[in-house]
């Protein structure tokens, strides 16, 4: 994309709220984004994809007597229609007292987060630098399994180059531009022609010069996991601790925890902290933030899907509830002001959201806590939990036993208990931390009194 595609797309969105206005919206909103995507995927341990794709979207979002309308394109050209549309679809709509667009607030200035020979990465230099990884990786032995061997499912590297825009018609006007490379990879190791349990790792980085050491460190974390697991053997039941990496914790406890922490969430019911805020609901030392716009050395869009500015809260700080993350229309229903927490894009409306998530790190290092009588390493996590009540059930993969601090390969093992119970009883916080997708950083925890049924 040219350099000035960012005042580009605003000059666009103020075009599209004119034409709303027009149309007869009372409020008017557009949304839009740019973005160009060179990728590279691996397929079944071979180059497989090379694609460049580029689009722009457009989303409009208008309020009639309190009625919201939404409608969204890819073509710049039907904007005038777009907005008409949404227009008519609001009139439609039934009305809500708490609908609006809001006021404009200053946002910092932080510049265009891109570094321009990062731009210049093309599909063969990602092509090449993949291959290099996919050999590494399926090089990589175990020397107690020593015939087991990686194989890679799927593999992508890709540069992402995106601008964005958003004004309304009660003086928002806000644009940014940035870009960054990331690659993923997903497979499992193979031991006589048997595989064993999947693994899924990546990272990202915003200069060209950290994208090989970010991704060769995640993709061998990747192989050690999957290598790690051959050889898998029957596990045991008992009640007890487990210790949950960084990579697993927002799978487990963290990403529900903010689901709960979600200003909707309050007021539809669903979240058990409702009226608790100054209470504890975590053991002490338990500090989990939302960095607004972006964790320390790893700046985000400093304005959120409304165009405010997205702000640093402390949603539990040593173990007490401090608040809630809100949009607009939420901050509006609590009659509160907007923590800048409205996620989305141009092609969907805004909703609650955290950008970027920290955990304080504890006094324990990470062997200390391995160090455990009996207990379960959880490697990868899938399963179910009731936001409400918080009871969780699921199936451990690639996980270890650990007895008397040795540690074992396990097959499929269930946990099962309460993810609010927990946060009271975790008993140990790793002073290392881990740096995942530069937007979330947690230490490792270790949580007591977890029921552990053996596959």
């Amino acid at each position: 994309m040219h350099d000035g595609i960012e005042q580009e797309l605003l000059t666009l969105a103020r075009r599209g709220v004119d034409a709303a206005t027009r149309a007869g919206a009372h409020q008017a909103e557009v949304y839009a984004s740019a973005e160009r995507v060179v990728k590279v995927g691996f397929a079944r341990n071979d180059l497989d994809t090379v694609s460049t794709a580029r689009e722009t979207t457009l989303g409009v979002r208008v309020f009639v007597d309190g009625r919201l309308g939404f409608a969204t394109t890819n073509r710049a050209e039907d904007l005038p229609a777009l907005a008409a549309e949404a227009v008519q679809l609001a009139r439609s709509s039934p009305p809500d007292p708490h609908n609006g667009l809001p006021e404009p607030i200053d946002v910092p200035a932080t510049g265009n987060l891109v570094e321009p020979s990062l731009l210049s990465l093309g599909p063969q230099e990602l092509a090449r630098m993949g291959a290099e990884l996919l050999a590494m990786v399926r090089g990589l032995r175990d020397p107690r399994v020593p015939d087991g061997q990686v194989s890679v499912d799927t593999m992508d590297l890709s540069l992402h180059d995106e601008a964005r825009a958003v004004a309304s018609s009660t003086g928002v006007a806000q644009a940014f531009r940035g870009a960054l490379a990331s690659g993923g990879i997903f497979g499992m190791a193979l031991l006589d022609g048997q595989p064993g349990s999947f693994s899924y790792d990546g990272d990202v980085a915003r200069h060209p010069d950290a994208l090989w050491p970010l991704l060769d460190a995640s993709f061998r974390r990747f192989a050690t996991n999957c290598l790690g697991a051959l050889g898998a053997g029957r596990g045991e039941s008992f009640r007890g601790p487990i210790l949950v990496p960084a990579e697993v914790i927002s799978d487990l406890l963290v990403g529900h925890l903010v689901e709960a922490l979600s200003a909707d969430a309050v007021r539809q019911g669903t979240s058990p902290f409702a009226g608790r805020v100054g209470q504890r609901i975590a053991v002490p030392g338990f500090t989990l933030v939302e960095g607004g716009a972006g964790l320390p050395g790893h700046p985000l869009c400093p304005f959120d899907r409304e165009g405010l500015p997205r702000q640093r809260i402390a949603l539990v700080e040593d173990g007490v509830l401090q608040g809630f993350l809100y949009d607009s229309y939420e901050a509006r229903h609590a009659g509160v002001r907007s923590t800048g927490h409205a996620g989305g894009g141009a092609t969907s409306l805004p909703t609650v959201s955290a950008a970027c998530l920290s955990l304080d790190p504890g006094h324990a290092p990470l062997d200390e806590l391995r160090r455990m009588d009996r207990g379960i390493v959880v490697t990868r996590f899938s399963g179910a939990v009731d936001a409400t009540s918080g009871d969780f059930s699921g199936v451990v993969k690639g996980g270890f036993l650990v007895e008397r601090g040795e540690a074992r390969p396990v097959q499929e093992t269930t946990l099962s208990g309460n993810l609010w119970q927990a946060l009271q009883q975790v008993s140990g916080v790793s002073v290392e931390t881990t740096l995942l997708q530069g937007t979330q950083r947690y230490p490792a925890l270790r949580i007591e009194d977890i029921s552990v049924t053996a596959g």
